[in-house]
């Protein structure tokens, strides 16, 4: 399948999308306390973005690998989630009491298509980098300057007491995400199609544009097979538990960080704005990933990630002074930005290009496994104990999951130490 999307296409959907998550994030929380819902309730709810990240991304990506269909499912996801969030808008409008059963299936099922949203983005935006030459850092960014812009603009008009302004304002953002997805070409992409068809038009395709090759027996070739030797190597796995334990750690600052300026003190206008230094951070990294990427490995940025992880989330347990804490967002390059790059740098490596989509939902799933499991230990351990105990736990978290990061780079290859998304020098490694 030839699919190229444009780096301004592709880019153009990250900040489309990356707009509805500056308003989820920062806002989500305090619009559970507005309606009543506090401590182990509201980490359930919240938990429902990172289960479905559990359940979503290696669905959608087995689908994606086994059918070639990439920008079809984009589409779709972005309407289900649009969906999700009129009928929440539409109830809250009309002064329909929802209650806690009512707001987890809506938060389920807009978590249900976002997951695939971002993880085919990712898909789609590593192969138009190697199609285009330019990183996927610099086309990712702009997804991330679009949540600093929310994050700012919501934190400042939106009033989370009304029970219609969140969701009003995420159903809009959701339909700006929808109309943006069609700017994404979908190239020979046939989703009605049968897919023993697309197969044998893809076959036709690839025996007309490339040179004589031995025959493979079929099973060393399939989708299911390459994923399951991926799932025996040990270092992959290692990789994989790091990034549970890391995510369930991050989890914490996605939940309780607004709850914790607001209870510190921190100006309630500036909330917005601390999330978006915390941003300017990451675009930062992201604009520079590639040299970083060529010159260390993709383990080694893992374990300095979450290194700079547990630092972070000890001094946000015992730091109180509100200009103290917006000079340590920054650590957000390090702790979400750096571990997001390198990730998917082994990540590509690391896969067949056959299974890029399926191993991207592996990573993914672990990660939304960890973060299961923080969200619906955060919200208690807050109701409990406060910022300090939280981020305390948060911190011994993240510093066990760069424990096994030192394992996993000293047992990496040192054949991995770049990644074709970054740098054209790289090769995939069998």
């Amino acid at each position: 399948m030839q699919l190229k999307p444009s780096p301004r296409a592709i880019s153009l959907y990250y900040f489309g999308i990356f707009a509805v998550l500056g308003v989820y994030l920062p806002l989500f929380p305090s619009w559970l306390q507005a309606q009543e819902v506090r401590g182990l309730a509201m980490g359930a709810i919240a938990a429902t973005l990172p289960a479905m990240g559990l359940i979503a991304p290696p669905v959608f990506g087995f689908i994606a690998d086994s059918l070639g269909v990439r920008v079809w499912l984009i589409r779709a996801a972005c309407a289900g989630a649009l969906v999700a969030f009129a009928l929440l808008a539409l109830a809250s409008a009309l002064g329909v009491a929802l209650g806690f059963g009512g707001l987890f299936v809506a938060a389920l099922a807009f978590a249900f298509f976002r997951a695939p949203m971002f993880t085919m983005a990712d898909v789609v935006a590593i192969e138009t980098s190697l199609s285009s030459g330019i990183s996927y850092g610099r086309l990712r960014l702009w997804g991330s300057i679009s949540f600093a812009l929310m994050a700012i603009v919501g934190g400042a008009l939106i009033d989370t007491a009304r029970p219609a302004a969140f969701p009003a304002t995420m159903t809009a953002a959701l339909l700006a995400a929808f109309a943006v997805s069609w700017t994404l070409p979908a190239g020979d992409e046939a989703p009605f199609q049968r897919p023993r068809q697309q197969r044998g038009a893809r076959e036709a395709a690839d025996t007309a544009s490339a040179p004589a090759a031995p025959a493979a027996p079929a099973a060393e070739n399939s989708v299911q097979q390459r994923a399951r030797a991926l799932l025996r190597s040990r270092d992959f796995r290692l990789f994989l538990a790091a990034s549970f334990l890391a995510q369930s750690a991050n989890s914490s600052y996605d939940l309780c960080y607004t709850l914790h300026l607001r209870d510190v003190g921190f100006p309630e206008s500036l909330v917005g704005v601390a999330w978006a230094v915390g941003v300017s951070g990451e675009i930062a990294l992201m604009a520079f990933s590639g040299p970083l990427l060529q010159r260390f490995a993709p383990p080694t940025l893992l374990a300095v990630a979450f290194a700079g992880a547990a630092l972070r989330w000890a001094l946000l347990s015992s730091v109180r002074w509100w200009p103290a804490l917006l000079a340590i967002q920054p650590l957000h390059a390090v702790s979400f930005a750096m571990m997001w790059v390198a990730s998917l740098a082994y990540t590509r490596d690391r896969a067949h290009p056959q299974i890029l989509a399926t191993a991207q939902g592996l990573f993914s799933a672990s990660a939304g496994a960890g973060s299961v499991i923080g969200m619906l230990v955060w919200g208690e351990l807050y109701k409990r104990g406060g910022g300090s105990l939280t981020f305390g736990v948060a911190s011994i978290t993240a510093s066990s999951a760069f424990v096994l990061a030192v394992t996993f780079a000293r047992s990496t290859r040192r054949s991995l130490s770049g990644s074709s998304v970054f740098s054209a020098s790289s090769q995939y490694q069998e």
